[in-house]
């Protein structure tokens, strides 16, 4: 399982030519790999349903949910919901990210990405990790949710370790899961305190946007409203950080392991759009979705009875031979990586989408402008976390001259 966690691509492209659908007994699912199919799941919620999405992939320790009950109770979350409930929620989390937002905050980002460099320029090395892409995804999120600065740090180190349990805990001990689960209960209470402040008195930030939207008025919320909420915010802070870090981790390993295209990308800033594409279709952050059929249906000619839940690995389908010429190759000049699935697709298409686009284009504009003699510091062992679903590196070691 770590060979396969370190580098699952050759086994996805063995599927795809193989076995372009197949039962997983260990995921308790139908595996999809191919674009048309992976697409062709997504797009049909009424047929697949996202009510699993966050099905674990094994149990968690017992001892876990005494500790979960200290927090706020389980709830529905926007990624788990169909049609039109689904859509109540979405609507105004995407308004609030919209392509005005994304443009507005880019100063921010800008500012930020400096401020970061400014901290290790002088070194000659670091982890670029925990110097540079968890900060830097930590920030923003949090900025735009109008989080105070000094909790930025606290809030990122919490939801990573959340995210743990959702994502990897068959990976961690009895111990760890423990520690996940205490982050998890003490980032649901600062949002809930972020809430009730912003309830009571709305700033300009997303997070007053959204509550105006989700609740108008400022009258007492029912404890139901409340959690969902809290669940809502929870989600919508992680994910806006977690995947951005990672694909930030990703694309410079990419850049660094294939020096010409780092070297092509100095020389050619106008590449930037294309190389934030093919980086994450070559190397994407979230490798699965999970569905579950509502009916009777087909799929890569494999008949499914309602209840078959499905795994549809985006990453698999990103490196699709059917769908990108070359698709096991590298190439930032690439102009039909757009094609990708990184974000999803169709009613669940990611709503921060752009928002990530744009801080890892201000990231490779500021990068290859004031370290264009980056290079990845040789006979590292690059860690990778330990996740099914989630790929990035722990940590990425580099210098400069």
């Amino acid at each position: 399982l770590g060979v396969h966690l370190d580098d699952p691509y050759p086994f996805y492209a063995r599927a795809r030519r193989e076995a372009p659908i197949f039962f997983s007994p260990k995921l308790d699912a139908w595996v999809v790999t191919r674009l048309t199919d992976v697409k062709k799941v997504l797009r049909d919620g009424r047929t697949f349903s996202s009510a699993n999405t966050l099905r674990p992939f094994s149990p968690l320790s017992p001892s876990v949910f005494a500790v979960l009950a200290q927090g706020y109770p389980a709830t529905d979350l926007m990624i788990t919901l169909d049609g039109e409930e689904h859509q109540w929620w979405r609507t105004p989390t995407a308004a609030c990210l919209s392509q005005e937002r994304v443009n507005a905050t880019e100063q921010y980002i800008v500012e930020r990405a400096n401020t970061l460099v400014d901290g290790f320029a002088a070194d000659g090395t670091t982890d670029f990790m925990t110097s540079y892409a968890n900060p830097l995804g930590v920030s923003v999120v949090y900025h735009l949710l109008g989080f105070p600065p000094e909790l930025h740090e606290e809030l990122g180190d919490d939801s990573r370790r959340a995210a743990g349990l959702a994502m990897g805990h068959r990976f961690l001990s009895e111990d760890e899961q423990i520690e996940a689960a205490n982050s998890w209960v003490r980032y649901q209470h600062v949002i809930g305190r972020h809430l009730a402040d912003r309830r009571a008195a709305p700033r300009a930030d997303l997070t007053s946007e959204m509550l105006a939207a989700y609740v108008p008025g400022n009258g007492p919320l029912t404890p139901q409203r409340e959690a969902e909420l809290v669940a809502h915010f929870f989600g919508l802070g992680l994910a806006g950080h977690i995947t951005t870090s990672a694909l930030l981790g990703n694309g410079l390993h990419r850049l660094l392991s294939h020096p010409d295209q780092w070297r092509l990308l100095c020389e050619r800033p106008e590449l930037v759009p294309d190389a934030v594409e093919e980086i994450a279709r070559y190397d994407t952050p979230t490798h699965i979705f999970l569905r579950k059929t509502t009916k009777e249906t087909t799929v890569a000619g494999q008949p499914l009875p309602a209840g078959t839940e499905l795994a549809v690995w985006l990453a698999a389908a990103n490196r699709d031979e059917t769908a990108f010429e070359k698709a096991e190759e590298f190439d930032i000049t690439r102009k039909t990586a757009r094609n990708h699935v990184v974000f999803g697709h169709g009613a669940h298409f990611c709503p921060g989408a752009g928002l990530a686009r744009r801080e890892v284009e201000v990231s490779l504009r500021v990068l290859t402008e004031r370290l264009p003699k980056l290079r990845l510091v040789p006979d590292q062992e690059i860690e990778i976390r330990r996740s099914l679903d989630h790929r990035g590196p722990v940590s990425l070691q580099v210098a400069w001259t």
